[in-house]
């Protein structure tokens, strides 16, 4: 999977940069997924998965496709989800 990098940290940096991007702090994602500040950055930093659910509200909350939560990812992960490779 893109080499070392684990879906999970692949997912978590994708989000960081994302959220970067959209200039949102991230206070106000944690309270957007009801979750703590520290276990957002545990999110964030790939020491905790992410489920689809949150997966969900943070594509609608960075106004991005799950795609790009995925960028980075193998083939075969865009081709679970049914998602074409962007």
């Amino acid at each position: 999977m893109a080499g070392e990098e684990s879906l999970r940290e692949i997912v978590a940096g994708n989000v960081r940069a994302e959220r970067a991007r959209a200039r949102i702090r991230q206070t106000e994602l944690a309270v957007a997924l009801g979750l703590s500040q520290s276990a957002t950055s545990a999110l964030e930093g790939g020491q905790r998965e992410i489920t689809l659910s949150e997966a969900g509200i943070i594509c609608r909350i960075l106004h991005v496709p799950l795609a790009d939560l995925l960028k980075g990812a193998d083939d075969d992960i865009f081709e679970a989800f049914g998602i074409p490779r962007a």
